[in-house]
């Protein structure tokens, strides 16, 4: 295993955006990469629409279709709003069921996992804002070596796929992407009937095919976290914040 000059483990960020996402929220999320991260540490970004505008040595751009022509085959075959999250026993779309929509920050996730080489991949949401520098100490704690994967499984809302953690040296690290992908690919996303949330369960479904594996669960992890929106309540809230709702405009 390499280390940098710093003895840190390899750390490597990702996130993804499209042009809409990139105007309210994704530009200041770079931005804010870049002033606190250490230079060593690239961010990989994957894009739709929004053309890379912030250039730096350490942001390393990827179009998102191009580099995952599968994802856009599927998101032009599923164009029906049953797939954007339209509920008929509702009458109205639903967010969090919006598996088309969901699918991009998955695809974005597995091909790094697969191209990586890094020993930590942290993947935020393009609507955190960093305000300090990383705990780099703290990312190698809560992403061991022997481990799969970091996540909240909060109770009722499973994971908290606004923050991921992926080990890309794991021996079964490209079976775990290969899985996440499958899950929409193959069409199980449209099969939960029970927990519909594309958002927050397909993770939590497809961690269900490495139970051989360790994986590390921040809720078992810390102590009084916030059982719907943890990562305020934990040590990443030293150095990132997770805007939700209103407060990505505040």
């Amino acid at each position: 295993m390499k280390y940098p000059l710093d003895g840190h483990r390899n750390v490597e960020v990702a996130t993804t955006y499209n042009q809409k996402y990139y105007d309210q929220i994704g530009r200041r999320m770079v931005e804010s990469f870049v002033k606190h991260w250490p230079k060593h540490i690239q961010l990989h970004v994957y894009w739709q629409e929004a053309e890379p505008e912030i250039i730096e040595d350490n942001i390393v751009y990827h179009e998102l279709y191009a580099v995952q022509p599968q994802l856009k085959r599927w998101v032009d075959e599923h164009t029906d709003r049953e797939y954007h999250g339209w509920r008929e026993d509702r009458g109205k779309f639903v967010w969090k069921n919006d598996g088309v929509k969901f699918s991009h920050k998955v695809f974005a996730q597995t091909h790094r996992i697969k191209n990586s080489t890094a020993d930590i991949l942290l993947y935020s949401d393009a609507d955190t804002l960093y305000h300090a520098e990383p705990d780099l100490d703290y990312l190698s704690e809560i992403c061991p070596a022997d481990s799969l994967c970091t996540f909240f499984d909060r109770p009722k809302f499973r994971d908290e796929t606004g923050f991921y953690m992926h080990n890309p040296q794991h021996p079964k690290a490209e079976q775990w992407a290969d899985r996440l992908e499958e899950i929409y690919l193959s069409g199980e996303v449209w099969t939960y009937e029970k927990d519909r949330a594309a958002d927050q369960y397909t993770m939590a479904f497809g961690r269900q095919s490495f139970l051989d594996c360790k994986q590390m669960d921040l809720m078992k992890y810390h102590e009084g976290m916030d059982l719907k929106d943890p990562v305020p309540t934990s040590p990443l809230s030293n150095f990132l914040q997770h805007l939700k709702g209103d407060k990505k405009t505040s």
